[in-house]
């Protein structure tokens, strides 16, 4: 498949948005990003796998998500990855945004694929 043929279906038919090169994100970090309005944190863990969620803390609403203390836990068996809010220290899933250690609201997370090095976000209605 075509990159340019790649762009075409993900713009068209899956309503993905491109965000930038994977290359671009550093494992074990968060990046903050504002796309469309939305202030946005992209991830690449140590496994390098990719998310998005929104940069405002579910608590406080403080612009500070990209910067949380990414990590991972064990929950019904499965590994999954997590990142703690760097103020209150709730930890949330990274694939789903669900609060593990609080009564939190749940942090909001965005779909992300990557194809051919380039990362793509589910576009924000």
């Amino acid at each position: 498949m075509s990159t340019q043929f790649a762009e075409e279906t993900l713009e068209e038919t899956l309503s993905f948005a491109p965000v930038c090169r994977s290359e671009e994100l550093e494992p074990g970090w968060g990046e903050a990003l504002l796309l469309e309005g939305a202030q946005l944190a992209l991830f690449r863990t140590d496994a390098d796998t990719f998310y998005a969620t929104s940069h405002h803390c579910p608590t406080s609403s403080a612009k500070v998500m990209a910067r949380g203390i990414l990590g991972d836990t064990v929950v019904e068996g499965q590994a999954v990855a997590t990142v703690a809010c760097p103020l209150h220290k709730e930890v949330y899933r990274l694939d789903t945004g669900a609060c593990l250690n609080a009564d939190s609201p749940a942090l909001p997370v965005h779909k992300m694929m990557e194809v051919e090095g380039q990362l793509w976000m589910e576009q924000i209605k």
